[in-house]
């Protein structure tokens, strides 16, 4: 098999090093060249792309890569098997996007208002209460998501998104940005600024009280890896592994792996990561992502591993992720020769 391995800055050296263990043999690419824009893609298997943030991941430019250029190679070569799946590209990092596919289609999510307008404010102000939760359209990783204790807040996040800044709470806004010792770690260290601004529409959300969240990972049909995210004390809101919280590999209800399942279905997934929130109503979609990132099997001190975790395959493989990634490409495209040849005769 021949593959195209895209360079980035995550889990390059660990992709090819899986592609050699296979014998793949494999063509290294970058974005940053032009090479990429006129390379023939014919005649290759598989292209693999780890994205990762070049800027903030609420920054607009920190998708260009993904929605443009993998969409592009997509329009070329739409027999060329790819990751991240082109079928989720679309939603990549974008919660609006999401929120609307949800919600047309009756997934249980919670409850939502989208702020296209003054009017929105109004309604979210009505329906939700407070506290509530406002997320920025893009983002990952618990980035530019606010617990909103008034009207006055939601009303300021909302004129931020519209490039209104003639208010207090912009001020408050761009001063707690500035006083972060992050911010100027980016800057100066990593020459990455901090994108400060929000992208319309920001969605409105109700808060869910609850000390943990579920992450499952749907590959080919099936849910092969799932775990819990708890608080690391009664103070943290966000439960995301990056923001301090505490993974735990343990029982994962079976609605949990249907609603996980339905969703790569209906999306025509090969490959989705979901995040859900368990409520009263049962476990509510949050977001997704055709890309995702988890540590090694046992790579935290800091992690359970409970003897109830019931997801095959174990744990040693659903964590290896670029493991999972090469054999399922590898897979699918044998099986698609085969029906190629099939359909020959």
């Amino acid at each position: 098999m021949k593959a195209v391995l895209i360079q980035s800055e995550e889990r390059f050296e660990s992709f090819r090093s899986k592609l050699e263990e296979y014998n793949v043999e494999y063509v290294v690419l970058d974005f940053e060249d032009q090479a990429w824009i006129d390379f023939d893609y014919s005649g290759f298997d598989f292209l693999i792309f780890y994205s990762s943030f070049e800027f903030s991941s609420h920054h607009p430019l920190a998708l260009y890569r993904v929605y443009d250029n993998l969409m592009h190679i997509h329009g070329l070569s739409p027999e060329l098997l790819i990751y991240p799946d082109p079928a989720l590209i679309c939603y990549y990092n974008d919660k609006y996007r999401q929120h609307l596919f949800l919600r047309s289609r009756g997934f249980p999510i919670p409850r939502t208002v989208p702020l296209l307008s003054a009017g929105a404010v109004d309604l979210a102000h009505k329906e939700l209460g407070y506290p509530m939760v406002v997320k920025n359209r893009y983002g990952a990783g618990g980035g530019a998501v606010f617990l909103v204790r008034s009207r006055a807040e939601l009303k300021s996040y909302y004129k931020l998104s519209r490039l209104d800044f003639m208010h207090p709470g912009a001020a408050r806004y761009l001063f707690n940005i500035l006083k972060k010792r992050m911010f100027y770690y980016n800057l100066i260290r990593e020459r990455r600024m901090t994108y400060p601004f929000l992208s319309p529409p920001l969605l409105a959300q109700e808060y869910i009280t609850t000390d943990r969240d579920l992450k499952t990972v749907v590959g080919d049909g099936r849910v092969i890896e799932g775990h819990w995210r708890l608080q690391a004390s009664r103070d943290q809101w966000k439960v995301n592994i990056d923001g301090g919280g505490i993974g735990q590999w343990s029982f994962i209800p079976e609605d949990a792996v249907e609603l996980s399942e339905r969703l790569a279905r209906e999306l025509g997934a090969g490959w989705i990561n979901l995040d859900l929130m368990p409520s009263e109503r049962g476990f509510l979609i949050s977001e997704f992502s055709p890309v995702w990132h988890h540590y090694a099997f046992r790579e935290k001190p800091t992690f359970v591993y409970k003897d109830d975790y019931n997801i095959d395959p174990p744990l040693a493989v659903s964590l290896d992720l670029e493991r999972v990634i090469v054999e399922s490409l590898m897979k699918r495209r044998t099986e698609a020769g085969r029906t190629t040849s099939r359909g020959a005769v």
